[in-house]
């Protein structure tokens, strides 16, 4: 018997916000809405250069907290301005289902992976046994990963997971492997499929992440292969990586400096994501005095890219 998807489950009664900013400005809005807590967002243009974006939360009910820290988060990244149409809209039996089939068809990552939504599995074609299968050419030579739809920030959509896919092409994820804030297990589950023999722990402290990491674990086939442990740093105080994947924000890492120092062998590698361009130079500044020192950067618009490395 097929298990359902954490999205299959859930309730059908939703908090959400809605913020209008400009166009330049959705990754950031999106991304910010995301580290507030957002299970997902919808996005629709509006007149000239503004869009909607509509962020549904695990909840029936938004925690006064949540809506404070929206309201900072916003202000402290520069969207102060979107404040103004910041407003609570709960959403009420929508099938969130259908409305990521608009948008989320399988696609490329760097020249190994093709990212596909969970409905493409055969384990999942109960839902929708008309589906056509993935296109032949798309997905010559290509590893599969399929992802549930539920937590968009870790579907591979965005820049900063697609930056850590293709920098393990160049920087193999091979012996001890830790994925620091798994999210939805993409990157984990990209480490198990480029290195099988790797040993791979993932780490997430939302259990509502870990939830769907272990979905995704089992959808992919690598389930009993990954470790899977609700918490941070702190659970594999005292073990030893030769890699860690690290798709968080700057001032998440700045904070986790020290623990990645120790957690780290010698000439082991951090590879880096959810750095805004603007708080790069925080994350240099806290590098000195620790022994890691930056190999390689990418920046794709507002976000930066690096590999760190143990000296």
């Amino acid at each position: 018997m097929n298990e359902k998807s954490p999205l299959e489950t859930a309730a059908r009664s939703w908090a959400a916000v809605v913020i209008e900013a400009h166009s330049d400005q959705e990754d950031l809005a999106s991304w910010l809405l995301m580290q507030c807590g957002a299970q997902g967002c919808e996005v629709d243009m509006l007149n000239g250069s503004l869009v909607r974006i509509k962020a549904t939360f695990d909840s029936p009910h938004m925690p006064d907290e949540t809506w404070e820290k929206i309201k900072s988060s916003l202000e402290e990244y520069g969207l102060g301005e979107s404040l103004k149409s910041l407003k609570r809209k709960d959403v009420t039996e929508e099938d969130w289902l259908a409305k990521w089939k608009e948008g989320f068809e399988p696609f490329r990552v760097g020249t190994k992976f093709l990212i596909c939504p969970s409905w493409y599995h055969d384990l999942d074609k109960a839902i929708d046994p008309e589906l056509p299968p993935i296109d032949a050419e798309l997905s010559a030579g290509r590893l599969k990963i399929f992802i549930d739809p539920g937590m968009a920030f870790g579907t591979g959509l965005h820049a900063t997971t697609q930056f850590c896919l293709r920098a393990m092409e160049s920087f193999p994820p091979k012996g001890k492997v830790l994925d620091v804030g798994t999210g939805s297990g993409i990157l984990a589950i990209a480490a198990c499929m480029l290195q099988p023999a790797s040993e791979i722990v993932a780490v997430d402290t939302d259990p509502v992440a870990v939830d769907y990491a272990r979905r995704d674990f089992e959808l992919n086939g690598v389930d009993g292969r990954i470790e899977l442990i609700e918490g941070s740093t702190e659970t594999v105080k005292g073990r030893r990586f030769d890699v860690l994947l690290s798709n968080l924000t700057c001032e998440d890492i700045v904070a986790l400096l020290p623990d990645y120092s120790a957690l780290l062998n010698s000439e082991a590698v951090v590879l880096c994501a959810g750095i805004l361009a603007e708080r790069l130079p925080l994350l240099e500044k806290a590098l000195v005095g620790h022994p890691l020192r930056i190999i390689q950067s990418e920046t794709v618009g507002q976000w930066v890219g690096l590999v760190l490395q143990k000296a």
